[in-house]
């Protein structure tokens, strides 16, 4: 039942009426809807972009953010992700959308990983994962998706990294990271932690 204030002249209502109308405020204005039932469709490829959201997610929870007892700025990766996002946009959800942009689909996530675990290096980005503490990002109770091991989660903010531009100190970010060497791996995990 929706809550009123002044009933004899609707001054403000807060609520559903049966399943027809929804009083509500908004940008400070009374409003009033249809009410509608809440959908949250849940498909397989929707599931799948969620479990690519949180592995970009735990990736980006591993930066180094500003602190009053540490980096005043934060970690290379914040200075210079922050320096590169638009100015209407927040750094880690602008980190995130470039990646995805590309890595949502099934297929491009598996292709980039597939390609970089075939690399002589593969077992840096493992190294490197685990020095920054990430852990696997377990699949959907359902099967429809797999884990998601730590260091493609670092694999994936490298590759938001390089399509954006984002350049850390000696590390060569011109390059998929599929391309990089092992020096640049540990210099690109080093950046969530550390600044110059």
């Amino acid at each position: 039942m929706a809550k009123v204030d002044g009933p004899l002249f609707s001054l403000e209502a807060k609520g559903k009426i049966g399943d027809a109308l929804v009083f509500f405020p908004w940008k400070g204005r009374h409003a009033v809807r249809r009410w509608l039932k809440p959908t949250n469709p849940r498909d397989i490829d929707q599931k799948l972009v969620r479990q690519k959201m949180a592995a970009f997610g735990k990736c980006v929870g591993a930066v180094t953010t500003p602190t009053p007892t540490g980096l005043v700025n934060g970690a290379d990766m914040v200075v210079t992700v922050k320096a590169l996002t638009p100015a209407t946009q927040i750094w880690n959800a602008y980190l995130v959308k470039i990646g995805l942009q590309d890595l949502a689909v099934d297929g491009a996530w598996t292709a980039i990983m597939a390609g970089v675990a075939a690399t002589n290096v593969s077992n840096g980005w493992v190294s490197a994962a685990e020095a920054l503490l990430l852990t696997t990002l377990p699949s959907t109770a359902d099967g429809y998706a797999s884990d998601i091991p730590a260091w493609q989660q670092l694999v994936a903010a490298a590759y938001s990294c390089w399509k954006m531009g984002a350049s850390f100190c000696a590390v060569d970010m011109s390059v998929n990271p599929s391309e990089m060497i092992l020096a640049d791996v540990t210099l690109f995990a080093s950046a969530f932690t550390v600044a110059h």
